[in-house]
């Protein structure tokens, strides 16, 4: 799949399964998961004062996010990683590139 079809798809799925808690946009970047294969990792960004999400809604994002993109012949796994704008931000706290 494209980058552009993957982001579609993604955005569509958080924006149905996460709305109501405050998603506002999806972030997608294409890497190498711990074991080398090739994977996705998505990141739902949350609007400021959303508070935190629901881990059972979370799950089921995931698992959502998962069927749609398998559905369209992407078979790389995406890790869904959540950003809240309002969280602190701890010294040594680094996103990897």
């Amino acid at each position: 799949m494209t980058e552009t079809e993957i982001r579609t798809i993604a955005n569509e799925v958080l924006a149905a399964t996460l709305g109501s808690s405050g998603y506002e946009r999806v972030e997608v970047r294409h890497g190498y998961d711990h074991d080398g294969d090739p994977s996705l990792f998505v990141k739902a960004v949350f609007r400021p004062g959303a508070g935190l999400t629901d881990g059972g809604r979370l799950n089921r994002a995931n698992a959502e996010l998962r069927t749609r993109l398998l559905t369209g012949g992407e078979e790389r796994f995406p890790y869904l990683n959540v950003e809240y704008p309002d969280d602190e931000v701890l010294v040594g706290d680094v996103e990897e590139p």
